[in-house]
């Protein structure tokens, strides 16, 4: 697995639905590192969605290929075009798959985290009503999306801790409603490809995911015939509710196929 100095294995990670690469937390340094005791030469790049985080000032394209091309378009610079691996979860694993099956010259491998497609499940099993009302009334009456997206994403005894420091960063990045309402008209409409654009590929679910239903996740594996990694416990923020686990699945398996 060594290779030529200044030829690193570039792996992506990609956020989801109206979340900033901020929110990844400390996931992707850690990540990095495990990589890295395996293989020195691994790079790993965090790019933005337009109109979340630091690009909240941006027009969030409109439908996930777009939303693909300007993510890819960020990386290219880096990548050259060479293959590269990408971890992505919700809407970002959506972008990943599109990337995937638009140009799969570029993807080496997938890790896909707690995602769904229109045209393989409901779209009450893709978030839940009730999810999905109290988002859009909190950002409407203007009382922050921090405190209602952990309550719906993550399963941490502790996440409630997190809310001011989310919030504080909301209010300097702040979301626009049209920006949000996109994401999700986007996310909500993405048929994803039938069979799996590139191999490998591995899907990981939240067994107690409140936001959308473990079985998308599930029928996406099944009907792609690739294997699935499932934790008992977390809620849809995976990489934050037990970040060690995820890790360990992801370099067991990335070891595994190399």
């Amino acid at each position: 697995m060594l290779m030529m100095p200044g030829n690193p294995e570039q792996w992506i990670l990609i956020r989801g639905l109206i979340r900033s690469r901020f929110h990844w937390g400390e996931f992707p340094g850690q990540l990095e590192h495990a990589l890295q005791r395996h293989q020195p030469a691994i790079e790993l790049l965090t790019p933005e969605l337009a109109g979340n985080g630091e690009r909240w000032q941006e027009l969030t394209p409109r439908g996930i290929r777009a939303m693909m091309e300007d993510i890819r378009q960020q990386v290219l610079p880096a990548t050259q075009g060479k293959p590269v691996t990408i971890g992505a979860i919700s809407m970002g694993a959506m972008i990943a798959s599109e990337w995937a099956r638009v140009y799969p010259q570029e993807v080496k491998a997938l890790h896909l985290i707690n995602t769904s497609f229109s045209n393989l499940s409901l779209p009450w099993q893709r978030m839940r009503l009730p999810a999905f009302a109290s988002l859009v009334a909190n950002l409407a009456s203007g009382r922050g999306l921090e405190k209602p997206i952990l309550y719906w994403t993550s399963n941490r005894k502790d996440s409630s801790q997190l809310a001011p420091v989310w919030q504080q960063y909301s209010d300097t990045h702040p979301l626009s409603l049209r920006n949000m309402l996109i994401q999700i008209l986007s996310a909500s409409g993405y048929r994803g490809p039938l069979q799996p654009p590139v191999t490998p590929t591995w899907c990981y679910v939240s067994m107690q995911d409140r936001l959308v239903s473990p079985r998308c996740t599930e029928k996406i594996a099944q009907r792609w015939q690739v294997p699935i990694e499932r934790h008992n416990s977390t809620g849809h923020d995976l990489p934050l509710d037990d970040p060690e686990w995820l890790i360990n699945a992801i370099v067991k398996n990335w070891l595994a196929s190399s």
